[in-house]
């Protein structure tokens, strides 16, 4: 039994120190891209700098990834009732963006993309009604 014990703490120990590798992996990719963007122009603005790491979003897109990939895997590590109250704290999250957000940001930016202002409306006053249902169903299950 110890012998079985003693060969799983260490898979079990890889488990809980992967998430923190992947997270601070993806922050330093997106910090070192920086810097090497900034050593190429070191006259240019954040806001400069940020934009050529956008164009293309390769090396951005990867380290977000390696970030939500940590983050999630941290989320399912957790014991159930952290999961519950975790996910319930993103459903809240979730609500207050589409009662807030909804109407002004999902329709600015949905105005570039859809030139029909009838659709646009009707899914800025759809996102809104899905707020409030949804912030009125998780106060009701407390």
């Amino acid at each position: 039994m110890t012998k079985r014990r003693e060969k799983d703490t260490p898979k079990k120990s890889r488990r809980h120190i992967m998430p923190p590798i992947l997270i601070i992996t993806g922050i330093g990719i997106a910090i070192i891209a920086s810097i090497i963007t900034w050593q190429q122009n070191p006259a240019a603005s954040p806001r400069t700098i940020i934009s050529n790491l956008m164009n293309p979003p390769y090396i951005i897109g990867a380290a977000m990834g390696l970030i939500c990939i940590g983050i999630i895997a941290m989320f399912f590590q957790q014991s159930k009732e952290t999961k519950r109250t975790s996910f319930r704290a993103f459903l809240m999250l979730l609500a207050a963006f589409l009662v807030f957000g909804g109407p002004t940001y999902l329709m600015y930016v949905l105005q570039q993309v859809i030139t029909l202002y009838s659709l646009v409306l009707l899914l800025g006053i759809t996102s809104f009604i899905a707020g409030l249902l949804l912030f009125m169903r998780l106060i009701k299950e407390k």
